[in-house]
């Protein structure tokens, strides 16, 4: 999405009750990433109260980060001062969401923040019906190391291969999986247990 939303931000005494109202997660993020509103629903799905959430910067309330992910659609809002949209799949919530952003500047034009609208994405992700028995051993133990957070240059030297070799067995289980991202990935192993690449 693009286009700059030209709008200055004002809160009339309606603001929570139209917040609360949809069905979707609703957010207001300063220029720091500091959560300064949320509605209902997105405490409701987070399973937060407002103190732990408001004052707090999203990508440690969302994504239990000490750093903005790459996809950060606020990011690229806040660069461009346009209205932008992210879908990728969020392992800490198990499910994929679709976020749109859109930059909010004062009366004077300045950009001083983006208001979210987040849902669950209705793209369908493919289930494959792929386990880690379909893996052959050498996959089973980079994914062992993957799913313990290793690198590719650690687990390289670890099994004693290339770090090549370990990425092309990497992109070969996402492909197994289906899986669009490492996160994804490892997030789907992990649902059919750890013993399963025991």
């Amino acid at each position: 999405m693009s286009g700059r939303n030209a709008a200055p931000y004002r809160e009339g005494p309606q603001w929570g009750l139209i917040l609360d109202a949809a069905p979707i997660l609703v957010s207001v993020h300063d220029a720091d990433y500091r959560i300064i509103k949320v509605n209902a629903t997105f405490k409701e799905f987070l399973h937060r109260g407002s103190k732990e959430v408001i004052g707090r910067r999203c990508y440690e309330v969302v994504h239990g980060t000490s750093q903005p992910p790459a996809f950060c659609p606020h990011s690229r809002a806040l660069k461009t001062g346009t209205c932008q949209e992210e879908e990728f799949f969020e392992p800490r919530l198990g499910i994929r969401l679709l976020v749109s952003v859109y930059p909010i500047f004062d009366a004077k034009g300045k950009l001083i923040g983006s208001l979210h609208l987040a849902k669950e994405a209705k793209t369908p992700v493919l289930s494959s019906g792929v386990t880690t028995n379909d893996l052959t051993d050498r996959q089973k133990n980079i994914l062992k190391l993957l799913c313990r957070g290793r690198k590719n240059g650690e687990i390289a030297d670890q099994l004693k291969i290339s770090p090549r070799t370990v990425e092309y067995h990497r992109r070969q289980m996402m492909k197994k999986f289906s899986a669009r991202s490492l996160a994804e990935l490892v997030a789907r192993v992990l649902t059919q247990g750890a013993a399963s690449i025991e």
